[in-house]
């Protein structure tokens, strides 16, 4: 006795795309949170730097940059390499002289449980 069946795997293949477009959109949801967390560090550094004394540590260029990778979405936020940029080991951290009296990796501790907030909720509305 044979038993023939046909299987239609059409309503499978739709399921693996409504997965992998989810799988992207969530990407997508998370890859922005953590660009906004940088954004909020990069002006929390730039507000903390306006306030100097020092007028070249005013002029320091905060960038940063959002990298993508299998399985990670990193930021890194710093300042720009050369001219006013230059000081920054000065500004954040000082020298034996003195200096060291604004906050770097502070403004990052301080955005972290906003930013994993964020990133959870993108994680999970995506579903």
């Amino acid at each position: 006795m044979s038993v023939t069946s046909l299987f239609d795997a059409s309503e499978l293949t739709a399921f693996g795309d409504k997965l992998l477009a989810k799988g992207v959109a969530r990407r997508a949801a998370i890859a922005m949170a953590v660009k906004k967390g940088a954004q909020n560090v990069k002006n929390d550094i730039r507000e903390d730097l306006s306030s100097s004394g020092n007028k070249a540590f005013r002029r320091i260029p905060i960038t940063y940059e959002v990298k993508e990778a299998p399985g990670r979405i990193t930021a890194e936020v710093g300042p720009s390499k050369g001219g006013a940029g230059s000081l920054a080991n000065i500004a954040f951290f000082g020298t034996a002289k003195g200096g060291g009296t604004h906050e770097f990796y502070e403004h990052g501790e301080d955005e972290l449980p906003r930013l994993a907030e964020h990133v959870a909720k993108a994680a999970v509305e995506v579903v």
